[in-house]
């Protein structure tokens, strides 16, 4: 069966998400926009359709002295251009099978079954809390995403994908320090946290 992903046309996105970056939007209007304007879609759709953009969750992970999970991409990873690369967001699509019975439900399921296929989490200190968005235009890939961007401090035992990626704890000055090798959605989120010091 093909997966069927979480969507929002890119029109209805833009009138709520107006700039590029990461933007500060309220959650109630990300809850509002999911809630009315979400669907579902087949992924090969989801992946190519420009005039629709795929509802990411993007977790960003503290343990408890308040260092980033860092991961590297390794060259097992099917995306070459990514080979090497690092991030501090953990996440993915959210699907029609993720629990609940609204897109929104759905989208805050998958959130949490993303964090927890992904990474080994003894015990959360909260729930995410939600810190804007990120709306990107650059490539074709970016034009179909809308990254949903939360942070979580949590007793980190380690991520399950040994094999796709080495992780590490890094303080902001570490982040800083690989800047140049991190993910784009990585960069708007250290922007921030920088900017935020």
């Amino acid at each position: 069966m093909d997966e069927m992903i979480l969507v929002v046309a890119a029109k209805d996105i833009n009138e709520v998400v107006k700039e590029e970056g990461f933007v500060n939007v309220p959650i109630e209007e990300i809850k509002t926009l999911t809630e009315e304007k979400g669907f579902f879609v087949k992924r090969d759709r989801a992946e190519s359709d420009e005039s629709i953009r795929q509802l990411i969750p993007y977790i960003v992970m503290q343990n408890s002295d308040d260092l980033y999970l860092m991961v590297k991409r390794l060259s097992t990873q099917t995306e070459k251009r990514l080979h090497g690369m690092y991030s501090i967001g953990i996440g993915g699509h959210v699907n029609d099978q993720d629990e609940g019975n609204t897109p929104w439900m759905k989208f805050l399921s998958g959130m949490e079954r993303e964090m927890n296929e992904e990474v080994v989490i003894k015990k959360s200190f909260e729930w995410p809390k939600y810190i804007g968005v990120i709306k990107e235009v650059s490539t074709p890939v970016n034009r179909v995403h809308l990254g949903i961007v939360f942070q979580i401090k949590a007793d980190i035992e380690g991520i399950r994908e040994k094999d796709k990626f080495s992780w590490e704890f890094a303080n902001l000055a570490d982040l800083l320090s690989k800047y140049d090798m991190m993910e784009s959605w990585s960069k708007y989120v250290i922007d921030m946290l920088d900017s935020r010091l």
